[in-house]
Formats: structure tokens, sequence, C-alpha cells
């Protein structure tokens, strides 16, 4: 994938959380053109995921084989449905992943502002979804007891949105809580503090590895493996 925190996010938290063992390429720039010339990429895009001679291409499509390996996709039909629709209405969330690895300046200033705007009413609708699916009072999560692809999606979108704008989940909301409950996951706290940073948002945004290496799609090099937390070149 890119050197951005955006559509790989959520496959690589479901991975994590599910102990399974995979290689993190990162490319841009001349290897990703070249690869994309080359007919690499099915939709001329990233992320991909390389498994067992195929190349597996659509974010939701990755994050759902990944969440069946580790063991967070519901084999339920109607509880996979609706997880499913959780999921999607995640992926509506989407532009904030442009906004906070690629605009700067007024362009970033202006989807900032179009972006929240309607940001509440989503929060809104997936609070009363998350009460819906925890009105038992013993399941925290979308997923029930444990948290489904749905879940990693919903932290994805709404951890980025706290980058730009920290109190856009109020702690008034059960979705403040589930939140917590998500970054107290083991698996969840690890990763989270392993990974890059992403800094400079709205100026000159990109990933400030463990060592203090600093990548942005404007790197010459255009290929990197993420390990631990630090890239290699």
């Amino acid at each position: 994938y890119l050197p951005f925190r955006a559509m790989a996010e959520t496959t690589r938290f479901i991975l994590r959380h599910g102990a399974v063992q995979y290689e993190d390429e990162v490319v841009w720039g001349h290897v990703f053109a070249h690869r994309r010339q080359q007919g690499a990429y099915p939709f001329d895009k990233v992320p991909v995921l390389h498994v067992d001679g195929r190349v597996v291409a659509q974010s939701g499509s990755i994050a759902r084989y990944a969440a069946k390996l580790s063991g967070c996709y519901p084999t339920d039909p109607a509880k996979c449905a609706w997880n499913d629709a959780i999921f999607e209405m995640a992926q509506e969330l989407c532009t904030i992943n442009p906004m906070i690895n690629c605009y700067v300046g007024r362009q970033f200033e202006q989807i900032r502002s179009w972006y929240f705007g309607s940001f509440d009413e989503h929060v809104q609708n997936l609070e009363r979804q998350l009460r819906h699916a925890t009105s038992s009072g013993e399941a925290p999560f979308f997923g029930g007891s444990t948290p489904s692809h749905a879940d990693f999606n919903v932290y994805h979108h709404f951890n980025n949105a706290r980058m730009v704008e920290p109190q856009c989940i109020p702690d008034s909301l059960q979705l403040f809580r589930w939140m917590e409950a998500m970054e107290a996951l083991p698996s969840m706290a690890d990763y989270l503090a392993e990974r890059p940073q992403l800094v400079n948002i709205g100026t000159n945004p990109g990933l400030l590895d463990k060592a203090g290496r600093f990548l942005s799609q404007r790197d010459p090099e255009g290929r990197a493996w993420l390990v631990a937390g630090t890239f290699h070149f």
C-alpha cells in the first residue's frame, strides 16, 4: 500500500488481532507507477493482497478475507449482513483518509469543513446501531462479545477523524467507551503503540517510524518494507 494511514489500516488491525503473519510492502512514486503500467494492480490502485498466487484488490474484500482468517467475520448469515452494513457505513467515511494523508493548506481546510459538517449525523446513526448491538449489556462491540470486521473499520475511520477533531466523538456517547474498549484489546494496544505516527497533517503529511525516519510519497525510493513499526529500504 501507499505510505498512508488509510485504506489498508483496517486489514492491518484485523491481521494483528488474529495473530496472522503477513509481509507489509509500502510502494509509491515511480515503483507504484511502473507496477501499475505493467498491470500489477487489477483496478489500477492499491491496496492489494498477494495470496496463493492471486492478487486480491479492493480494501473491503481484503479486510473481509483477513477477518475470516482471524476469526472475526460472523458466520451467521443475518449477523454477517448486519455487521457488513456497519462495515460499509464506515467505508462512506473514507474522505478522512485523503484529508489527513494528502491534502494541505486551503484545500485541506475546505475538505475539513465539508467533512465535519455532516460527521455528527453519521456518529449518531452509528451510536444507535451500537446501542442496539449491545442492548443485552453483555456485548460491548458491534460484533457482540468480541469485535467483528465492522468494529475495526469503524474504529479506523473514527481514529483518523480524531486526529483532526479530537472531540468529534463526545464522551457522553457509548461510542466513546466503545473506542476505549477497542484500544484496550491487547492486539490493538500493541499495534497502535508500534505503528508509525502520522505527522504534519494539513501541511506536509507523512509517516514517522519508530526509528525517526520520515516517509512521504515525495521520497525518491518508491518502495520499503514495514517491519515492527520501522521502514526498511
